[in-house]
């Protein structure tokens, strides 16, 4: 088995910007850094994250990685254990009525995307939602973020600027937050055709998709 390529006489690693999924005999690696994602056809057997460091059969593959700036001499700190695939959802129900008091709070974070997320580069949101949600949740959703969540779905058609699911994904999160519950956000890839997708999940619940849908996708990172 080879090594672990060396800078000088320490191993490398993943940057803390860079994720790394194994899909078959594939590699999708993502660069937070710039959001940029890279597919890898037929790597899987040729590029290994161990404890010691990243190892690759391939000495071009190595220095692709090294010159895209994937590669860093300081060791990660432990990672916790990754979020399964969900297995259920909430169904995406929309409230029939939805409170003053849920409305003023939806109303309130989606304003402060005009300088939270519509002004801030990808790795910017990724460290801030880092900050944000530090602290561990329940492992399921409760009652009231079902009712936030059915309430969001309601209002949501009516917001201008809805972009794609990373806005949609942050905006809820936040609306969550407010109200003290976490959710993890999980961002996942599948290829052939290749697709980025995210989610808001708690436990093994996903909060803003249907479980169905997602069970092609691999995750790459979470928040």
């Amino acid at each position: 088995m080879p090594a672990p390529p060396f800078l000088g006489d320490r191993p490398l690693f993943l940057s803390s910007t860079t994720h790394l999924a194994t899909i078959g005999d594939d590699i999708v690696v993502l660069d937070a850094r710039t959001n940029a994602y890279y597919c890898l056809p037929a790597a899987a057997a040729a590029v290994r994250v161990e404890e010691a460091g990243v190892a690759f059969d391939d000495c071009d593959l190595a220095e692709q990685f090294a010159q895209a700036g994937l590669l860093t001499d300081r060791p990660p700190p432990p990672n916790p254990s990754p979020t399964p695939l969900p297995s259920q959802d909430l169904g995406l129900r929309t409230a029939e009525r939805v409170r003053l008091g849920d409305l003023a709070l939806i109303l309130a974070a989606w304003l402060t995307m005009f300088v939270s997320y519509h002004p801030v580069a990808f790795d910017r949101l990724v460290r801030r939602g880092r900050d944000e949600g530090r602290a561990q949740g329940p492992s399921e959703p409760t009652q009231e973020v079902k009712r936030l969540v059915a309430a969001f779905e309601r209002v949501l058609p009516w917001l201008p600027f809805q972009g794609v699911c990373l806005y949609r994904a942050f905006l809820l999160r936040r609306i969550l937050l407010w109200r003290g519950h976490r959710a993890r956000w999980v961002f996942g890839v599948h290829t052939w055709p290749f697709q980025a997708h995210c989610w808001l999940q708690i436990g093994e619940v996903v909060l803003d998709d249907a479980a169905d849908r997602l069970a092609s996708f691999s995750p790459i990172m979470e928040v």
